[in-house]
């Protein structure tokens, strides 16, 4: 199992880095699969939803989701090996569903990721959701647009002002050294290693200043059981975040929760259970006996 160390907390303190999570030669699989012809094909649902709104503003990102649903290959390692198993011992869960997957390949010159937390973005009252970050690439420079966490003393929801705004990106960044707040870097990460993050964690990237590609992949999953909530109350948050959370909502209810209305259970029958349980040394949260006990 992967060297893996993260601070535990029910907002924002679950995220760290899982070294050799997977071998080397899984990983140059998964880029195989990614650069297939099955894997450069959009989906209907996704191209017209969030992948539009994302590359609204990362135009030069290469940006698909839900690959797993046109590879087999791809679905079994996301539902029954090394992430799956891994976002089971990170929850202390047998109760986890996979979300979406995507890429997240930037070219030269590609635009920064601004600061946000994906729970504010996420459809979806009632669960918790963890995200894999797999770099395809090593990140070996700064210049390789690491992704990067802030975690503050007393972790909480962040209304950020100033979109998507590079002067905003750096002037937060200087906030929080200032106030010390924990800093984690994915610099250093080499392919079969991985970071990790809940949706309450403060994350992003600068721009790709290499002369290579950074190459990575991402996996959501969420645990439990919730209900959908397209338009949260957010009275206090600037009106460009509140337009910004809408429209991301929306683009994950039309790719990831096609025909649930607002208030129905989630996961629907889009959002397939993993196949793993948490290491038998780990507290399982469950109700079953039968999975408690195998």
């Amino acid at each position: 199992m992967p060297r893996a160390a993260h601070t535990p907390s029910a907002c924002g303190g679950l995220q760290g880095i899982a070294h050799r999570f997977c071998g080397q030669d899984k990983i140059n699989r998964v880029a195989a699969l990614l650069a297939s012809p099955s894997g450069t094909e959009n989906n209907n649902a996704s191209t017209s939803g969030l992948e539009t709104s994302v590359l609204e503003y990362g135009q030069h990102w290469d940006f698909r989701e839900n690959l797993w649903r046109q590879s087999p290959e791809l679905e079994c390692w996301l539902l029954e090996e090394e992430p799956a198993q891994l976002a089971a011992n990170l929850l202390n869960s047998d109760k986890i569903w996979l979300l979406r997957d995507q890429t997240y390949f930037k070219p030269p010159g590609s635009e920064h990721t601004p600061w946000h937390q994906d729970a504010l973005f996420i459809p979806v009252e009632g669960c918790d959701f963890l995200t894999l970050w797999i770099p395809i690439t090593p990140i070996l420079n700064q210049s390789d647009s690491p992704l990067e966490y802030w975690q503050p003393p007393h972790p909480s929801c962040h209304f950020l002002q100033g979109g998507s705004a590079i002067d905003s990106f750096h002037g937060y960044q200087q906030v929080w050294q200032r106030e010390d707040w924990q800093h984690i870097s994915t610099l250093g990460l080499q392919p079969g290693d991985c970071s990790y993050h809940d949706g309450w964690t403060l994350h992003g990237s600068e721009g790709q200043h290499a002369e290579v590609d950074r190459l990575a992949f991402v996996a959501v999953y969420g645990c439990g059981e919730g209900t959908l909530s397209l338009s949260p109350s957010m009275g206090h948050a600037p009106s460009s975040l509140r337009s910004q959370v809408q429209l991301l909502r929306q683009g994950l209810h039309q790719s990831c929760f096609q025909g649930l209305m607002e208030g129905d259970p989630v996961p629907g029958h889009h959002n397939p259970w993993i196949r793993c349980h948490p290491n038998r040394t780990l507290p399982i949260h469950s109700t079953d006996r039968v999975s408690a006990e195998n």
